[in-house]
């Protein structure tokens, strides 16, 4: 019987962001890889865990892009989120252990809107322990699977809006638009233990990062039917400046680009604050640098392509 080989997955190197829409029952690694296989790039990473049960906008830089994700990071989100009244969950959502009932819900939702404003603005919030959040060099969930108490420090976040678009009664629906590093779920366990009901989410899903929407996103099963034709896959594809849209530009002559990819400082116009900026050279993305006020241009981040 004669064997046959199988051909030789070959790697290429793509560069850009790719935006996902993830299903929920995956991780964000999960997904992470599942894309970066199907598109056969070296190299890939995301801009931001979404639980497993969540849904929606998953921002993934492929190839250069990677050098600039934390300025998505950094980004605002926005989020749909749909809790449930009346019971309370050790993970703050469905996938948990239902660790008390038999709570009264809200009667009406008057009476939920009238607790909303006090999560809205800068607050106190304790992540949830069931979280990636490291301590001592693990994470919080695997304090949790082992039966470890660990209390979560409190930490400032912002919340900018918080709004009630929907109640049935036991179940509501907000949108939420909040800073990095807010927990959904937190927000919703604490506003059910204000309403002296408790509460747990349902249903998460991303709708923005910053300057992206869920709009723009690609699903994984879409992505699975188009893998294999470039022709589809790379349109889809937003180039590595989409990822520092928010900071000022500079443009820089070819020749100082190449002093700045070599590592080296150039000079340019005072500034009057100092600031990132995103440098560009003949109408082409080169990279991030530190603008200093005398003029001078440190690079940070530079691109190799």
């Amino acid at each position: 019987m004669e064997l046959t080989e199988k051909p030789v997955r070959v790697k290429r190197d793509l560069n850009g962001l790719f935006l996902l829409d993830k299903p929920s029952g995956v991780s964000s690694n999960q997904a992470l890889q599942k894309v970066k296989w199907l598109l056969r790039a070296k190299k890939a990473g995301h801009t931001g865990t979404l639980d497993p049960l969540a849904t929606g906008l998953l921002p993934i830089c492929l190839g250069e892009a990677t050098k600039f994700s934390r300025f998505q990071l950094e980004a605002n989100k926005r989020y749909r989120v749909t809790a449930r009244f009346g019971a309370v969950s050790d993970t703050g959502d469905l996938e948990g252990e239902i660790v008390s009932t038999g709570f009264d819900v809200p009667a009406d939702e008057d009476t939920i809107r009238d607790l909303l404003p006090q999560f809205v603005g800068k607050i106190s919030q304790r992540p949830p322990v069931y979280s990636a959040i490291k301590v001592d060099g693990r994470r919080l969930c695997d304090y949790a699977r082992g039966g470890i108490d660990i209390e979560p420090k409190l930490r400032q976040v912002e919340v900018s809006q918080f709004d009630l678009t929907d109640f049935t009664g036991v179940e509501a629906t907000f949108e939420i638009s909040c800073s990095k590093g807010t927990y959904i779920r937190s927000l919703v366990v604490d506003l059910g233990a204000a309403l002296e009901c408790g509460a747990h989410v349902i249903q998460l899903r991303r709708l923005a990062a910053g300057n992206l929407g869920i709009g723009q996103a690609v699903s994984l099963s879409d992505l699975e039917s188009i893998a294999g034709n470039d022709d589809q896959v790379l349109p889809k594809l937003l180039p590595t400046e989409t990822l520092v849209e928010g900071l000022g530009q500079l443009n820089v002559s070819a020749e100082q680009a190449t002093r700045l990819k070599g590592g080296q400082i150039v000079s340019v116009d005072p500034t009057a604050v100092k600031q990132a900026v995103a440098l560009f050279s003949s109408g082409r993305f080169i990279g991030v640098g530190e603008l200093d006020a005398d003029g001078s241009v440190r690079p940070r981040r530079m691109m190799q392509h």
